[in-house]
């Protein structure tokens, strides 16, 4: 489904309950909060509900309090048959949380909206295109086509996703129509240096306390290419944080000229493992989460896990060696 078809497809259609993945990021979010505004601009009717409550960082985003927690809301079959579902930030359905089995599998119809790669063939009702920054540039396309006039709010909340999915537009996926859609951004009013300060200079204490904790687990392998961080259940306990607070720090690796791959493996509140692996490029990362389940990127990956944390640490570590050798191999 291309830009155009998944833009038609939204026009033609008037209850919506929008979704995105489970602990949602800067791009989902913004993503589902301008999709949201935009549509009920046209008369539509709308619900913005994740699997789980987002981090109290990017409520800067969600001004107007319309994304609920699927756990906190009032919703009957009935009005889950009359709505399409519309997914974004994810095509996998595992990351969906509860979403997918309470609400996508019940809904009238649904749609993916997603710049991440496709395991497979997408199916006809997936629009996604790997070769976009960031799930919020797609959806400032689609809402211009809708004809939406971008004010400042929805403005801000898609400049915030971009933001946060290009790395400050600075990874290799940030192009000159990246750049043209943020333009058009500011000038609807959002504000680079106040956005920026939401996303990176806002943290609590207990966050800070948090990330000390994660950067002193760092370990260095093959030579320093590669270098692996742990966040356990424990440390969220001891500081009072969320697992979405430690957001970012899988990148602070790869600050250093010699880090080619970074790995972090991350415990939730509830124990639950998720893998998440960075690359500077000469590394698909995406086939090696792909092969526990995951997708994602060829720089930017990652996967959930029952397994124990030294269990998958093991062999996503053998996984990267083996990777890092082959790239370096001439023939």
């Amino acid at each position: 489904m291309t830009i155009d078809e998944a833009a038609a497809f939204l026009s033609g259609r008037d209850d919506f309950i929008l979704s995105s993945h489970e602990g949602p990021d800067a791009d989902g979010l913004g993503a589902e909060y301008a999709l949201a505004r935009a549509l009920s601009s046209l008369g539509k009717r709308v619900r913005v509900i994740n699997a789980n409550r987002h981090s109290d960082a990017y409520d800067f985003i969600d001004r107007a309090g319309i994304i609920e927690c699927i756990d906190d809301v009032s919703l009957d079959d009935e009005e889950i048959r009359a709505s399409t579902c519309v997914l974004l930030d994810t095509n996998d359905m595992m990351y969906a949380g509860d979403v997918a089995d309470r609400i996508i599998a019940k809904a009238k119809g649904s749609i993916v909206i997603d710049h991440h790669e496709v395991k497979g063939d997408a199916p006809p009702n997936v629009c996604s295109a790997p070769s976009y920054s960031s799930t919020c540039e797609m959806l400032y396309l689609i809402l211009k086509r809708l004809g939406h006039a971008f004010t400042e709010e929805t403005a801000s909340a898609l400049f915030a996703g971009m933001v946060y999915d290009t790395g400050s537009f600075a990874y290799s996926k940030t192009t000159a129509d990246t750049f043209e859609a943020a333009l058009t951004l500011v000038r609807a009013g959002a504000n680079p240096t106040r956005i920026h300060g939401a996303l990176y200079e806002s943290s609590a204490v207990n966050v800070l306390l948090l990330r000390k904790d994660v950067l002193a687990t760092l370990e260095l392998f093959s030579d320093n290419r590669i270098a692996v961080q742990t966040l356990t259940s424990g440390m969220l306990a001891e500081t009072g944080s969320s697992s979405q607070d430690a957001e970012g720090l899988i990148n602070v690796p790869l600050q250093a000229a010699d880090v080619e791959v970074s790995i972090f493996l991350k415990e939730n509140e509830e124990g639950m493992l998720r893998c998440s692996l960075r690359s500077k490029g000469a590394i698909n990362v995406a086939q090696i989460a792909q092969s526990f389940g995951g997708g994602g990127h060829r720089s930017a990956a990652g996967f959930k896990s029952p397994y124990p944390l030294d269990t998958i640490k093991g062999r996503v570590l053998e996984l990267v060696v083996i990777a890092l050798a082959e790239s370096q191999d001439p023939d």
